[in-house]
């Protein structure tokens, strides 16, 4: 892991993109970074469980929730198939579930809250890898964010400390 704290990051580069969406840690780990890789929901999260089928080592699952409907984006299986799978962490806009299974699980998931509904897989799949906003944020897969309980960042490469 990367010593960093996301005020030293905002301190140092002036070129990041500081998130003014303020979300909650609910995984065991509340402080990672990595390279991003997108997922953007409208009521379904079936490209989020495909994507953390994939090795996600050094990377960091950002998730676009842009339905009107409220839904879970998260659960401990996807949560826990993520830790498996060797990815950092999680964030999204949208809400999880399972909140006293995932904070049990070594990894960093960051959201706006729980709530208890799973998505509704008959309404689409999502996209993945495309540009997501999730708060004033603008986020790119092979963009890096920064995460710990002071807030989060984005910057368009890996940033050397």
């Amino acid at each position: 892991m990367k010593n960093f704290t996301v005020p030293d990051i905002c301190d140092e580069f002036e070129d990041v993109q500081i998130g003014d969406l303020f979300l909650s840690s609910f995984g065991r780990v509340n402080k990672f970074c990595g390279q991003i890789h997108t997922a953007k929901c409208e009521h379904s999260n079936s490209v989020v469980k495909e994507m953390v089928q994939n090795d996600g080592k050094g990377k960091v699952l950002c998730i676009e929730h842009f339905g009107s409907e409220l839904c879970s984006m998260v659960g401990d299986q996807i949560a826990q198939k993520a830790f498996d799978n060797n990815w950092s962490g999680i964030i999204t806009n949208g809400y999880i579930r399972d909140i006293e299974v995932i904070q049990n699980i070594d990894i960093g998931v960051y959201a706006i809250n729980s709530y208890p509904k799973k998505t509704d897989k008959s309404k689409g799949t999502g996209e993945k890898n495309v540009q997501i906003k999730i708060g004033n944020v603008s986020i790119e897969s092979g963009y890096w964010i920064y995460v710990d309980t002071n807030g989060w960042v984005v910057a368009n490469k890996e940033l050397k400390f």
